[in-house]
């Protein structure tokens, strides 16, 4: 799997998430498919799914992110983040 679409797409926000395939009418539903919160959004999936806590912590430090913190993290550990969720995998 090619990292630049997952990484371009967690940095302008249009990554194949629900709530931007919602947004194009690719899909209905905007929730997370993990904890089936309402928005999955990239600041969902990096900060706040409940899904993701072990994960986050393991790889970002912390169960849950403050959005003012995320800025800080460095790109690579994002995703790193993201391709360990697997949700972003394609068969």
């Amino acid at each position: 799997m090619s990292s630049e679409p997952c990484e371009e797409g967690l940095l302008t926000g249009h990554a194949d998430l629900n709530r931007h395939l919602c947004i194009t009418g690719i899909r209905q539903d905007s929730g997370c498919p993990l904890c089936q919160e309402d928005g999955d959004t990239t600041v969902h999936l990096i900060a706040q799914c409940s899904a993701l806590m072990l994960l986050r912590k393991a790889i970002l430090g912390d169960f849950t992110l403050p959005l003012d913190t995320l800025s800080n993290i460095h790109w690579h550990l994002l995703l790193r983040f993201a391709k360990a969720s697997k949700r972003f995998y394609r068969p």
